[in-house]
């Protein structure tokens, strides 16, 4: 397993560039980060996948249909259900739970739908969600980089993630989720626990020790950990006793190979680093 560093990566950093990863561009990014992935690459990548899905559904069918409450009609869910790919999601034991899938029940449909909104990709009419100029633009073949990287920038400096996990603790560690994927990007390329990886890579608010003890780790899991693994950043595994059902076992984590060439950092350090173990 791998060791904590201490004190935490982000303590290499400048101040200057500590500055610099917080400082929000118009679009929401900082402007000393930079995501430049290959067409190949994007289209390969989970929430890209399932975000072509639900645009081209939307043109093809003129819109997609919405309850009372904005969420897809049943049919839309289970169709983008029987097409998606989603790492570690386990359609079978979906299934199994329940009889209809409302948006509620498919994470992955329900995520990719906000960020799409967020993204102003999809718009809402009445009850349908009609495609934009954007998302007609961004769903070609040719344009998958600039999804891919929209959809990075939106995720996580436009949605609250914290949304889908419910944790009472608000906004961390997003608000300082620049830091954080700088931290992850020196971070040794080993599978590792994820409260190893929050102690590393964030910026602890003391807040986190009046809640239960595990409240820090699975809102790290589900807004920084889990996200990159829907864009293929991050790969994750289940350990422990195999006989186990998944949501007994834990998980680990560890940065993809792609990572690197995708996403830079135009930082400075105050101290000399190598990959932090």
């Amino acid at each position: 397993m791998t060791t904590l560093t201490h004190p935490p990566v982000w303590s290499l950093l400048s101040h200057a560039s500590l500055d610099a990863l917080l400082e929000l561009s118009a679009g929401g990014m900082p402007g000393v980060i930079t995501v430049d992935a290959t067409a190949d690459y994007a289209m390969a990548a989970p929430l890209v996948g399932i975000t072509r899905l639900m645009l081209d559904r939307a043109q093809a069918l003129a819109g997609l249909t919405l309850t009372a409450t904005g969420a897809l009609s049943r049919a839309d869910i289970r169709a983008l259900f029987d097409a998606m790919t989603w790492p570690g999601y386990d359609k079978a034991q979906v299934l199994s739970m329940n009889k209809v899938l409302n948006e509620i029940d498919v994470m992955p449909v329900e995520a990719t739908r906000i960020i799409a909104q967020t993204a102003k990709l999809l718009r809402k009419r009445q009850r349908h969600l009609l495609v934009t100029k954007a998302g007609a633009t961004l769903v070609r073949d040719d344009q998958a980089a600039d999804l891919f990287r929209c959809l990075f920038e939106t995720m996580f400096w436009r949605v609250n993630l914290g949304y889908f996990d419910r944790v009472p603790v608000e906004a961390w560690p997003q608000n300082h989720i620049g830091i954080v994927l700088w931290c992850l990007s020196v971070m040794s390329p080993e599978w590792v626990a994820r409260g190893d990886l929050m102690r590393s890579c964030t910026v602890w608010d003391p807040a986190l020790d009046q809640g239960p003890a595990d409240f820090a780790g699975y809102a790290f899991e589900s807004r920084v950990l889990r996200p990159l693994t829907w864009l293929g950043l991050f790969e994750t595994r289940l350990v422990g006793d195999e006989s186990a059902p998944s949501w007994r076992r834990d998980r680990q984590y560890r940065k993809a190979p792609p990572f690197d060439r995708i996403i830079r950092f135009r930082v400075e350090l105050d101290k000399p680093v190598g990959l932090a173990h």
